[in-house]
């Protein structure tokens, strides 16, 4: 009998961002899977145009809604 593996579907809305590096890096630890994310955004420049106009805040803890669209936008669903 074969085991059916539900997939989650991504769901669009606010992420803390350590959440959305684990769900881009799956079976890295939370510091490497952040990391790896943050270095994709920065080396993204459209990415990180489109975060700096909408209000993009390095220092916040969490990835807002409109963010995690544009993230979403340029770097695919995790």
């Amino acid at each position: 009998m074969k085991e059916l593996i539900e997939e989650k579907k991504f769901e669009m809305r606010a992420y803390d961002k350590v959440e959305l590096a684990l769900l881009y890096c799956p079976g890295r630890s939370a510091e490497s899977a952040l990391k790896t994310l943050m270095r994709w955004i920065k080396q993204c420049q459209p990415l990180m145009q489109a975060l700096g106009g909408i209000g993009y805040n390095v220092r916040r803890h969490r990835f807002l809604r409109q963010e995690v669209e544009q993230i979403v936008r340029h770097l695919g669903e995790p």
